[in-house]
This record gives structure tokens, C-alpha cells and sequence, in this order.
């Protein structure tokens, strides 16, 4: 079975990536504005995405060079799954490698999300999106995190 991973190269040096993904602030600038952010070893991270959400304990904060979560609780509110918690037990894994002045490579793996999973299509997508709103947001200053006011709004 093979998890989800995708790579991208960001135009942003690693510290600046590592803050975008294990700080309170970065995290709302490209995920979810409506999170909760451990920034501590053995802390827990909880985002929510209206009716979704999900609770990370972090596991490893390298700065510049690593950031990683266990998943230990997660809802995603689709009728169609019959299980809801399809998240529980997986890893998300961001590894940082400088690959020039200002560039970052970011590596990326959702370990245990893999085809097999029912959510696996809409998570993928939504890996794409979330993954291009961090590009964005470190590259132009502004993400299009997920935002409860706008979906209150449709």
C-alpha cells in the first residue's frame, strides 16, 4: 500500500516554511483559521473545518528541517463514509531541504492515507489544495485557508 506524498519546491528558506507549518499563525495563513496549535513536543493540535476536524500530538519539531503529527482523533462529517474516523492512526510528515538560496523543498507524506480508504480521493484533492494554499501563502503573503465565514456565507 502506498500513503499519500506529494513535493513541492517553495520560494521561501526552510525557517520560514518550518514557521508556516508549526506556528498558530502559519498554520491559519494556509489550512484552517479555526485551529488550535500545540507548539511543543508531546502537545495536541486540533483544526477544525466546520462540521470536520481533526486532533494531531505532535511528535517531532526539527526547526528548518521537520515537522510531524500522529493523527489521534478525527471526524470528517460525508455521508457517504461509513467510517468517519478514517484519519486515526495517520502520520503527517513535512520534511524541509534547503535546494538553493531562498527555495525550499518540501516533502511531504500522509502516512496511512492510502487508495484503499474511502476518503482517499476527496483527501488527496484536498492535500493539492492545502499544499498549494502553503505555496501561496509563504510565496505572495497570502493563503486561501479554509474559512468558516465562508462557508457560512454559501
Amino acid at each position: 500500500m502506498s500513503h499519500y506524498q506529494q513535493s513541492l519546491v517553495i520560494g521561501a528558506d526552510p525557517a520560514t516554511v518550518y514557521a508556516a507549518l508549526a506556528t498558530p499563525e502559519g498554520l491559519r495563513g494556509w489550512w484552517t483559521q479555526d485551529c488550535d496549535v500545540a507548539v511543543a513536543l508531546g502537545g495536541s493540535s486540533h483544526f477544525r473545518f466546520g462540521p470536520h476536524h481533526k486532533s494531531m500530538l505532535v511528535e517531532r519539531l526539527e526547526p528548518g528541517r521537520e515537522v510531524r503529527w500522529l493523527c489521534v482523533e478525527a471526524h470528517i462529517a460525508v455521508d457517504r463514509l461509513v467510517r468517519k474516523d478514517e484519519w486515526l492512526g495517520t502520520r503527517l510528515v513535512f520534511r524541509l531541504t534547503q535546494v538553493g538560496a531562498g527555495r525550499t523543498r518540501l516533502d511531504f507524506e500522509h502516512v496511512g492515507l492510502v487508495p484503499e480508504l474511502e476518503c482517499y480521493a476527496m483527501c488527496n484533492d484536498g492535500w493539492r489544495y492545502y499544499l498549494a494554499s502553503l505555496q501561496q501563502l509563504l510565496e505572495t503573503g497570502k493563503g486561501t485557508p479554509f474559512e468558516l465565514l465562508t462557508v457560512a456565507a454559501a
